[in-house]
């Protein structure tokens, strides 16, 4: 197989996982995949304990990027069920016969769960008819009730159904001869055991979850701040950049910039652009992930902001959800954030990136305040794309240290 091919098909798979819900891509894109010649030539793919194989007749010309997005689905749902553990148990005990009849079982409960999810199962792989139940049936029963009703099966039927399957019962074979596709997550990379890699996915699942839900803190998901400090950022010097290249294009530049007090740096330098003054707007992350420390620091960077002249700033609460605008036009104003924030829930950018491409009629600054752990959708990355070509956008990140948006992009120290 051409490495190049390789490469390219993969693209195509992860640009499907993607537009169909972030949440498959996530989970598939966690686990280290790889090609090897090693794969039974009867089998897409393989499950081995903390890493997914494919081999040649994944990647054969009858297959599209669904089909294989669809497979790889497969192999990672063996291992957020714990499939592969329970058929391993059954091995060891001797129990081989029972070993193969759950492999079956539990290769027709995924492909029609997939199917029944949208996914496209490629033909050949093991139905509900292969095994004489109905697909009502199937998708009402675990993997062990059906095994538990293979049992009449003659070795011959069983034999003939186990190697049409993807016989995770020899899953833990060790291969060393294959070429990475995808890396994978650090904690599945390193997890001891098929064990291990469920639980770490079931973390991974419920985090996805909650990243996609709005608040559910009580009082109206009320977030409190407290005391304002000193902002780490020197947004009068920010802002003289950022905001005469926002209003290069306007014609009045009557820039109204004060000597700084010389009771202290800090004190505000005047910033206007006359009649034409930018308007500034804040998008403050309030999800679950950002502790009370961080939201303080936030609120600090917007007192920062109003502190360095900016005269009008709207903030936006956002987590899987935007809440009401506040506008704040001078420093005082910051009480009307510090009484409380909604929030409390996911991480979802989306209608707070929406709002503003709405409400901002002529090019403004928009300043960005999260950790940035984000739950993408379909629409994210290209939201924000938007976002930077029709106004200055600024990063500020209490978080990751990069992130790969356009912007500029600003991290507040530790």
């Amino acid at each position: 197989m051409e490495l190049g091919r390789i490469g390219e098909e993969f693209q195509k798979i992860k640009e499907y996982l993607m537009l169909r819900d972030p949440t498959y891509y996530f989970l598939v894109m966690s686990f280290p995949i790889a090609y090897s010649k090693e794969v039974p030539k009867n089998a897409y793919a393989m499950f081995t304990g903390n890493m997914i194989l494919v081999g040649d007749r994944f990647f054969q010309q009858s297959l599209t990027a669904e089909n294989r997005a669809a497979i790889l689905m497969h192999e990672v749902l063996h291992a957020y069920l714990g499939h592969l553990e329970r058929a391993r148990d059954l091995m060891k005990m001797g129990k081989a016969e029972e070993a193969m009849a759950f492999n079956v079982a539990a290769d027709v409960v995924i492909n029609e769960k997939l199917e029944a999810g949208g996914f496209e199962v490629p033909w050949d792989m093991l139905r509900a008819g292969h095994v004489g139940v109905s697909r009502t049936a199937a998708l009402k029963m675990s993997a062990e009730e059906l095994a538990a009703k293979l049992s009449g099966l003659s070795r011959r039927q069983l034999l003939k159904l186990y190697r049409q399957s993807s016989r995770i019962a020899e899953g833990e074979r060790q291969v060393s001869n294959y070429v990475t596709m995808n890396p994978g997550s650090e904690e599945i990379r390193q997890a001891r055991d098929p064990g291990e890699v469920r639980r770490i996915l079931e973390r991974k699942a419920r985090r996805i979850r909650s990243y996609r839900e709005p608040g559910t803190s009580p009082f109206g998901h009320i977030r409190h701040i407290a005391d304002v400090d000193r902002p780490s950022l020197d947004w009068r010097r920010l802002l003289r950049v950022e905001l005469e290249e926002a209003v290069e294009s306007l014609r009045d530049l009557r820039k109204r910039w004060s000597r700084t007090s010389r009771k202290s740096e800090w004190y505000p330098s005047k910033v206007g652009i006359g009649p034409n003054a930018v308007d500034i707007y804040v998008l403050l992350d309030t999800s679950a992930s950002i502790d009370d420390e961080k939201l303080r620091r936030f609120a600090s960077e917007v007192y920062g902001l109003l502190r360095a002249g900016a005269s009008k700033v709207f903030v936006i609460p956002w987590d899987a959800r935007a809440y009401e605008p506040v506008e704040l036009r001078r420093p005082s104003d910051i009480e009307k954030i510090k009484k409380g924030l909604r929030g409390g829930g996911g991480t979802i950018p989306d209608e707070a990136i929406k709002y503003v491409l709405t409400k901002a009629q002529r090019r403004s600054v928009v300043v960005v305040l999260s950790d940035f752990e984000l739950a993408e959708t379909a629409e994210t990355r290209k939201l924000f794309s938007e976002l930077a070509a029709r106004h200055k956008l600024i990063l500020v990140s209490a978080g990751r240290g990069s992130v790969d948006y356009p912007g500029t992009f600003i991290k507040i120290g530790d």
